[in-house]
């Protein structure tokens, strides 16, 4: 076992941590959206306002899985290094894609089911948090601060950093170093 006074060591289990927690903290976020919806359905009263709700709700639950895999994957790098090195960055480009149809279909069914104006809002912010969502994952990190301030600075000028799941597409493995 290393020394507590070992940087490495500390610096390896930190970062596990974090990713230990962004891929649970992901699927708790898909969980607390479906008891949302459960505790909720009483209020939908028809097949349009259904379908305007549950198909984004589908999608931001398999953008939000499709994180959590990947910060899970991650952190199984700590301690095995080349863990599924070799499909990752092909799995996640061809998710990205699928993840845009996806979207664009949640979109057309949003407007095609309109029924009231309070699930247009509702289905509208669920879209959004998914179009977000997909953004932090697969193009720009969007994630700096707990302060919103550093994101909206970082925004104006032009200083988002690329994700990690798009470095990953792009240069296939991350986490290169042995800890």
């Amino acid at each position: 076992m290393a020394e507590m006074g070992d940087g490495r060591y500390v610096m390896k289990e930190r970062l596990k941590s974090e990713l230990t927690r962004l891929w649970t903290g992901e699927l708790a976020a898909v969980v607390m959206f479906w008891v949302c919806f459960f505790t909720f359905r009483v209020w939908i009263t028809s097949v349009k306002m259904l379908c305007s709700i549950v198909f984004p709700l589908i999608v931001l639950s398999i953008i939000l899985i499709q994180g959590s895999v990947f910060w899970w994957i991650l952190a199984k790098r700590l301690s095995v290094p080349q863990f599924a090195v070799r499909y990752t960055g092909k799995v996640y480009r061809i998710l990205k894609i699928i993840d845009v149809i996806l979207l664009c279909m949640a979109l057309i069914s949003i407007i095609v089911n309109y029924s009231t104006f309070n699930v247009m809002i509702i289905s509208g912010f669920l879209w959004a948090f998914a179009v977000i969502e997909w953004i932090n994952y697969f193009e720009r990190r969007l994630s700096y601060s707990y302060n919103p301030v550093v994101l909206l600075r970082r925004m104006k000028n032009r200083n988002l950093k690329k994700s990690i799941i798009a470095k990953e597409i792009e240069n296939g493995f991350i986490f290169r170093k042995n800890y």
